[in-house]
């Protein structure tokens, strides 16, 4: 049981990012379901972050930007680094909880110059020696949002609390009964990048129309403002010209509001490599919108917990084709899928119980001692 404590435990959530993507939104719903009895909550982010009003819960925000290590040899990550040290002594934090993959370098070095406990939120599979081997050395616990997260770094101080959906966000029923107007709407969502792999659900359309099947629409609802190419969405968009599907692919761009989206599509696709989890997977299965994903990265792991859809072979264009060819045809029950889905995703994913665990993990590392300021540490966990 934890020890008694007379204040509030008072937690540092760090984050780089100024827009909101996956790993951003995922934040945001962690602070709003954190019992704010319980926990005190400050934020280190940019100061003009756009996804700022989004958080709910009581907060203090300390305006910062993370730069990048290397920039002007270091000088300046040095001097943050410092900086967030003596904010976690004026304030006497706890726990400083590191967002996404710049963060946690900036809350590492507070192993050894800060008494709190360091925890990594780790939303990526990097494939990289520092990520993979060196960095979950100084933290004292790395939530993985995925086993397949999990399985890409080495120790034993890890622990997967997979992300999880804010039920606030689909208070509204699904707004279209599948094929109700006779066509298939097909939607995929995120930002604008090549390991999204969207040329390839592209690809898998163009397969359905050279087999005369025109009756349907692919959405394609995202823009390259997060860490997005230019160069890969122009790509896209001529593609589509070339394969003559320029009135049935349609380039929405983005919206604050996916879900609404989501609801009025009859399928959603997630066909990225190496997916760290997908949260526009469970947003789908809340939209009550069945996905089809490919067998790669922690996608399957959504599918295979909440049966809200189908994995096909990973980079198969034509598995891909014949996958949506099959919801077209009536193969699957749709409607009853997408039930399946919103069910089980509000009882696996719902933010309540994934809180929970986050403040679980919180308390068994207060129940451990701090680790002694040890310098030659510093020097085996790089070596």
């Amino acid at each position: 049981m934890r020890k008694i404590r007379n204040r509030k435990i008072n937690v540092m959530f760090v984050t780089h990012a100024d827009k909101k993507g996956g790993a951003e939104q995922s934040l945001i719903h962690l602070i709003n379901y954190l019992n704010t009895a319980q926990y005190r909550i400050f934020l280190i982010c940019p100061g003009e972050a756009s996804y700022l009003p989004e958080i709910r819960a009581e907060y203090e925000h300390i305006p910062m930007r993370l730069e990048s290590v290397k920039r002007r040899l270091g000088l300046d990550y040095v001097a943050t680094v410092w900086r967030i040290r003596e904010l976690v002594r004026k304030n006497r934090i706890d726990i400083v909880h590191a967002n996404g993959w710049r963060a946690p370098w900036y809350a590492a070095p507070l192993k050894f110059f800060a008494r709190c406990k360091l925890v990594w939120h780790h939303r990526d599979c990097m494939q990289q020696r520092m990520y993979d081997q060196v960095l979950p050395r100084f933290m004292d616990r790395v939530i993985c949002i995925s086993q397949f997260v999990a399985d890409s770094i080495q120790g034993v101080n890890k622990t997967v609390i997979y992300n999880g959906i804010d039920p606030k966000l689909a208070l509204t029923p699904k707004s279209r009964k599948f094929k109700e107007d006779g066509k298939l709407v097909v939607g995929i969502f995120g930002r604008i990048v090549e390991w999204k792999r969207y040329h390839l659900v592209i690809d898998a359309v163009h397969l359905l129309a050279q087999s005369g099947k025109l009756d349907w629409k692919l959405l394609i609802v995202g823009d390259v403002s997060v860490d997005g190419s230019e160069a890969y969405y122009s790509d896209l968009i001529q593609r589509a010209i070339d394969y003559g599907l320029e009135h049935h692919v349609e380039f929405y761009g983005y919206s604050s509001k996916p879900i609404e989206l989501m609801k009025a599509c009859d399928l959603t696709i997630n066909f990225s490599s190496n997916e760290p989890f997908g949260r526009v997977i469970i947003e789908s299965m809340l939209a009550e919108t069945p996905v089809i994903v490919a067998d790669s990265g922690g996608a399957p792991e959504i599918i295979r917990r909440t049966q809200g859809g189908i994995v096909v072979k990973d980079g198969d264009v034509e598995a891909l084709s014949q996958a949506i060819n099959s919801f077209d045809d009536g193969a699957f029950d749709s409607e009853e899928m997408g039930n399946r889905g919103y069910r089980s995703v509000m009882k696996e994913f719902h933010m309540n119980p994934i809180a929970r665990q986050v403040e679980d993990t919180y308390c068994s590392l207060l129940e451990q001692p701090v680790a002694s300021e040890k310098p030659d540490a510093v020097r085996r966990a790089a070596q």
